[in-house]
């Protein structure tokens, strides 16, 4: 995917303060967000349920599924309860949420459980995402519980941790558009614990789950991922803040790699050792080039090693983004700042002339990580001696100590 970036404008600040507008008329949802059943997102919920009752605010269950645990039910008693809706499909009946019901009594907040259920067929909307949408369109705030084996995006991912693919899934905006995550957090072993005392489950359906889902090494692969979606989640939350108030980066939470895309024959190693470096950090990699005026008078050579670098990107599924200017370490410079990277890889100068380029682009980097790539068959520049080899695929750094 290639963008050209473009800085803010007017325009754009004035969708900001419209979407602010939009947003303080709809209801706010929390998610309480675990990594698998039994961690004590339910629980949790209506423990804080109990706590904003007593401060004396407007707040109702419509749904909560206790799975028959006895310490979850008795955090329900004295709250106030929607009446579920009863529907009957091909000789089986299903309780779901009360949509209208809810809407009619009109609380502060409404306990929804179960972000990513399937309805029940004949109900007003497939998902139950569908149905908490639209009582947060009513301007009523939602708490509901979500696991991430259910996000969309992980489909494919969860398939090969667990060797189970998970039917009810949620797009991730819907995710990554609530107002609030709580991370319900619980140790593998005191989970499996849990399991075996027949406190998630029956204790009969505890050793059937235990065997084909919840692994130890199963767990462990969904709990980082679980820790993962929140360290990104609090990433963007701060990337935005720092767009909307004109901060200047780089915020360290987590790492964010630019690699530069140049006309030149090493190229595409640049690109797949920032990709190598990106991976190892768990790092979010962009890919940036400078289009200046002499890219117009670019040889079919250059040209060629310009098209195969961006074709290992996109196969790479890199986000390319085209930024014009003719000053390339100044432009590299500012959006480096701009969006928070933390790691910079650019290529190493085959020419004495190019070293000032990088002097330029250390200057103006403060704070923030220089890799110099050298790439096979690259003969060292005549400003060598600043560079220390790195075992990483040839990645050489530069650490500017301008602070």
């Amino acid at each position: 995917m290639v963008d050209e970036y473009k800085r803010p404008d007017p325009d754009e600040l004035l969708r900001l303060i419209k979407k602010e507008e939009t947003d303080e008329k709809r209801g706010k949802l929390t998610v309480y967000f675990g990594y698998a059943p039994g961690v004590g997102k339910t629980f949790s919920m209506l423990s804080d349920a109990r706590q904003v009752r007593q401060e004396g605010r407007d707040i109702v269950i419509g749904f909560v599924q206790t799975h028959g645990r006895k310490e979850t039910e008795s955090m329900v008693e004295g709250l106030e309860e929607i009446p579920l809706v009863e529907i009957e499909y091909k000789g089986i009946k299903a309780r779901e949420l009360n949509v209208d019901g809810i809407l009619a009594r009109k609380p502060e907040i409404a306990i929804v459980d179960e972000l990513a259920h399937t309805n029940a067929p004949g109900m007003k909307h497939l998902k139950r995402y569908q149905d908490i949408t639209e009582i947060l369109d009513a301007g009523i705030n939602v708490w509901t519980t979500f696991n991430v084996q259910h996000l969309e995006s992980l489909n494919d991912i969860i398939y090969k941790i667990t060797g189970i693919r998970v039917r009810e899934t949620i797009p991730d905006p819907v995710f990554q558009g609530s107002d609030e995550v709580k991370l319900i957090d619980l140790p593998i072993n005191d989970l499996l614990k849990r399991l075996k005392e027949g406190k998630v489950y029956t204790r009969d359906m505890a050793h059937e789950a235990v065997k084909k889902f919840f692994g130890g090494h199963n767990l462990l692969g969904l709990r980082q991922l679980a820790l993962r979606q929140v360290a990104i989640r609090i990433d963007k939350q701060m990337y935005s803040y720092l767009k909307e108030h004109g901060v200047s980066g780089p915020w360290y939470a987590s790492e964010r790699v630019l690699v530069g895309l140049h006309a030149s024959p090493y190229a595409p190693q640049i690109i797949r050792s920032a990709f190598v470096l990106s991976s190892e950090l768990n790092a979010e990699l962009m890919a940036i080039h400078i289009e200046t005026e002499w890219d117009k008078k670019y040889r079919a050579e250059e040209k060629k090693w310009l098209k195969d670098a961006t074709e290992v990107a996109e196969r790479l599924q890199i986000k390319i983004v085209i930024v014009k200017g003719n000053d390339v370490s100044k432009e590299i410079a500012r959006f480096a700042s701009e969006n928070n990277i933390t790691k910079i890889v650019i290529g190493k100068p085959l020419r004495h002339g190019n070293v000032r380029s990088i002097d330029q682009l250390l200057s103006l980097t403060r704070g923030i990580d220089v890799y110099i790539f050298a790439g096979q068959g690259i003969e060292p520049s005549s400003r060598a001696e600043f560079i220390s080899k790195n075992p990483l695929n040839y990645v050489l750094r530069f650490i500017s100590d301008q602070k």
